[in-house]
């Protein structure tokens, strides 16, 4: 055997395994990395199940046929998703639907695009009513405490609206 097929041998393996890798990671993100629809009736399986074990970010909207939807805010709250899988869940509640209308109140976000993060049993209330990009949704979810106590950072008050409509 030669230097050149060893070589060779060396570049493929690197090329395969770095694939497989790859391709796995893509897969995680495929069933991690999306933003749910949820409303009223799917809340307390999609959310209120998963908010002790992780952050979920709220994106209330409104879409309809008298509100256009906007592609653009969807794009930056799909790639937040995709780009936090696994970390934080990301749902997506449209109340142009009455039945969700109780959810945005009781969580504080009446303007649309709206955005809450739940924590535990805690509830922070985000920008409303602005476009918001995936670098700013980042620092919103930074920008909140982690930690079981439910201590406030950098000036972020925890909304006390009830957490359950």
């Amino acid at each position: 055997m030669n230097a050149r097929s060893i070589i060779v041998g060396l570049v493929v393996l690197v090329l395969v395994g770095g694939g497989i890798f790859f391709y796995r990671d893509y897969q995680y993100r495929e069933i991690h990395g999306r933003v749910t629809q949820v409303g009223l009736i799917t809340w307390d399986q999609e959310v209120e199940s998963t908010r002790d074990a992780k952050p979920v970010l709220v994106y209330f909207y409104r879409e309809n046929e008298k509100n256009a939807p906007n592609p653009a805010q969807d794009k930056e709250v799909s790639k937040f998703a995709w780009n936090n899988a696994g970390k934080v869940k990301v749902v997506a509640v449209n109340i142009a639907h009455l039945e969700n209308v109780p959810l945005a109140i009781a969580h504080g976000t009446l303007r649309v695009p709206g955005f809450v993060i739940l924590r535990g049993d805690k509830v922070y209330v985000g920008p409303a009513g602005v476009f918001t990009k995936s670098d700013d949704l980042q620092s919103f979810l930074e920008r909140n405490p982690s930690s079981a106590d439910g201590s406030v950072q950098k000036g972020t008050q925890p909304s006390t609206h009830p957490t359950k409509p």
